[in-house]
């Protein structure tokens, strides 16, 4: 326990260490970040600069500024990469230094711990200490407060000019606030009386080859969080080292970052930062999906239940609950073929049949994710890397990167909210709305480097959108490309992303109850599947029939006659109807001929899709009837549902003929083996 402080520039260790104090993005790359290594919540620079910093500068009536103390480790790194710190001494020894005696310990040339010894080897009940670190080999990270420790980094530079380095690129966020702030208050304010307490943390277990500092201290800053306020889902996702579906969703971003090759979604199509505890949906407009998303399709599609899998006619709904849900996972992945019965973890030992979500050896991850990665994984990838929408999305999102000349202040700040992430997005989104609300209130605030940031990502939005709709459609003529964004803002849905995943594990169920099914063989299996889909969206059956907008939703500004979709919920639990939009388009004849090489028999496939048009009638039905209920209220309930039901079925029929070559005879049939009435229609 020590202290941070402010005032004039010296070499005691209280102003040493304010300079040490390192968030992780200073520390590390963004660029070569491993999702495994994320140690806190990204930064919100506008809060710091407006709210902490005045806080911790001007005097209050109340009484002090008082900040908790912040939470720093010392964590090994060279070349802004975790490593590990070198094997700490078994004993310490006993050394004499500033007139007393201490009880030394070192690990290698990396830190050094002294403790204040009293009576030769006994430590001192004061519980006094000092600690050495080198910093070619080592940083104190902050682990919790980085907000407190980033608002006295903020003034300690602006006063000393010393913004250099990697934090030099957020110098627009503060300096100018910083320098107001001491001018207002230079007469007062005793910037040596600014003082903020330090608790800093290492692990002298952790050394050594079998040393996992860095995991430490994720777990540690998960417990010192839990109980605050909680962190945003997609931290928890970042950070949580307890839920196996936590880091195979993190497995997914590592591959994207630099394990599965360029043929990948880059990176920074995925939202993995949103800092807003509920986020359901993403907030910048360039990317494609969110971690909330892929972790709701490991969930779906390795987790399970299985019978929402083998079942198309079950609606997700309630609690799951988890039976059967570690099994299932285990049979996805094939554990059997990873670990013997009864195995040694560490101090522990696991029992095969019973690994699961909860229950899994930390020292084993790499063989269970490596398993996943190869197998679930890349399938996934691959849909939503080369599915014609998404691929499309992800060429132009590349086209506009490398279009992008960064030369200014203002467009590195941009172009760093977009392809960088580490929090840029959210401060310059925060920054300009408190901008325009000073602007309503009459005041005349400055345009600074970061509001003009923000207006120029804004422009850029419109540039974005017509590459993408170039890249989807190759012309964006006439209202193609309204039509265009309708179209993404269902693909680029949670509903219909994992929808498509469960397609996916669906149709490898019916692989598997064929008895052909070799879980190595699910990427190639993925790509089948990506091969019938770009098919079918390839078509133009002439009057307008575009198959790239056969997913168009009836609510969309620029409608599309007779669509299927008619959902207005885009919440995960709908996916079970995009599951049947998917396979209602792997149906089609152009489609169908990527999937016969792996099915032995279509006609659990004929089953499934039935099933899933059966269900999402009975959601059109009572869609309807909600409608009827409202605008006809004079009608009875039997008089409502028989309405209800032919309304569903004539959309639905019509749907299918215009978009899915299902003529009306074929219709008629399947209302007959379904038990429906043909007089409904």
């Amino acid at each position: 326990m020590t202290k941070a402080r402010l005032g004039e520039d010296s070499n005691d260790p209280e102003r040493r260490l304010t300079k040490k104090l390192a968030p992780v993005r200073e520390v590390m790359e963004s660029s070569d970040l491993d999702f495994n290594q994320l140690l806190q919540r990204d930064l919100d620079d506008h809060r710091v600069a407006m709210k902490l910093i005045p806080y911790l500068m001007k005097e209050q009536a109340t009484g002090p500024a008082f900040l908790p103390p912040i939470v720093a480790v010392l964590l090994p790194f060279k070349g802004k990469r975790p490593t590990r710190f070198p094997e700490i001494d078994a004993e310490p020894m006993l050394v004499a230094d500033d007139g007393a005696s201490w009880l030394q310990t070192r690990a290698g040339d990396s830190f050094q711990v002294q403790h204040l010894a009293i009576d030769g080897w006994n430590p001192h009940p004061a519980s006094i200490g000092k600690l050495w670190w080198n910093s070619a080999e080592a940083e104190l990270v902050v682990l919790d407060g980085q907000h407190r420790a980033m608002a006295l980094l903020a003034v300690e530079r602006t006063m000393n000019k010393s913004w250099q380095g990697a934090g030099a690129k957020y110098r627009s966020f503060y300096e100018h606030q910083v320098e107001q702030l001491l001018a207002e208050h230079d007469a007062v304010l005793d910037l040596n009386k600014v003082e903020v307490p330090v608790t800093v943390c290492w692990f002298p277990k952790e050394t050594g080859s079998n040393g996992k500092p860095h995991e430490a201290a994720r777990k540690l800053f998960v417990d010192v969080n839990k109980e605050a306020r909680p962190p945003s889902e997609s931290r928890i996702i970042l950070l949580s080292d307890g839920e196996l579906k936590n880091v195979l969703t993190r497995r997914l971003l590592s591959e994207l970052r630099g394990g599965s090759g360029s043929d990948m979604l880059p990176i920074y199509a995925v939202e993995y930062d949103n800092p807003q505890v509920n986020a359901s949906a993403p907030a910048r407009w360039s990317v494609l999906t969110t971690i909330n998303v892929l972790k709701s399709i490991v969930d779906k599609t390795v987790f399970g239940p299985s019978k929402y899998l083998r079942n198309l006619s079950l609606p997700y709904g309630g609690n799951t609950g988890t039976k059967g849900l570690d099994e299932f996972m285990r049979q996805q992945l094939d554990v059997d073929s990873l670990f013997s019965e009864s195995f040694e973890d560490g101090d522990f030992t696991y029992r095969r049949d019973e690994l699961g979500n909860l229950n899994f050896p930390a020292g084993q991850l790499d063989i269970i994710g490596s398993r996943f990665a190869d197998t679930w994984g890349r399938a996934m990838l691959t849909l939503l890397s080369h599915t014609a929408p998404y691929a499309a999305h992800a060429k132009a999102l590349n086209e506009l990167k490398m279009s992008w000349y960064d030369d200014e202040t203002t467009l590195t700040l941009a172009r760093d909210a977009i392809f960088n992430g580490m929090g840029v997005f959210w401060t310059l989104r925060d920054s300009h709305a408190a901008f325009v609300a000073k602007q309503a209130e009459g005041l005349k605030p400055i345009k600074s480097d970061v509001i003009s940031a923000w207006l120029s990502l804004k422009g850029r939005e419109e540039s974005f959108e017509h590459l993408r709709s170039k890249a989807y459609l190759e012309s964006v003529g006439g209202d193609r490309a309204k039509k265009a964004k309708d179209a993404y803002a269902v693909f680029n849905t949670q509903a219909c992303q994992v929808g498509q995943a469960i397609t996916l594990a669906s149709l490898w169920e019916i692989r598997k109850s064929q008895g052909n099914s070799d879980l190595k063989e699910l990427p190639m299996f993925a790509e089948s599947l990506v091969e019938a889909w770009n098919a079918f969206f390839a078509q133009d059956h002439g009057k307008g029939r575009d198959r790239k907008f056969a997913f168009n939703s009836s609510r969309g500004k620029h409608k599309i006659s007779d669509p299927l979709n008619q959902i207005a919920n885009m919440d995960t639990h709908m996916a079970v109807y995009f599951r049947y939009f998917w396979l209602q388009a792997l149906a089609t004849p152009v489609a169908r001929e990527f999937l016969t090489p792996w099915f032995t028999s279509f006609d659990k496939f004929e089953n499934a899709l039935s099933g899933g048009r059966s269900l999402y009638l009975e959601l059109l039905v009572s869609q309807q009837v909600k409608a009827l209920r409202t605008m006809q209220p004079e009608l009875v309930d039997s008089q409502i549902y028989s309405e209800a039901r032919g309304l569903a079925h004539k959309s639905l029929r019509s749907a299918l003929k215009s978009w899915y070559y299902v003529d009306d005879d074929q219709y008629l049939t399947w209302m007959a083996t379904t038990g429906a009435a043909p007089d409904a229609v």
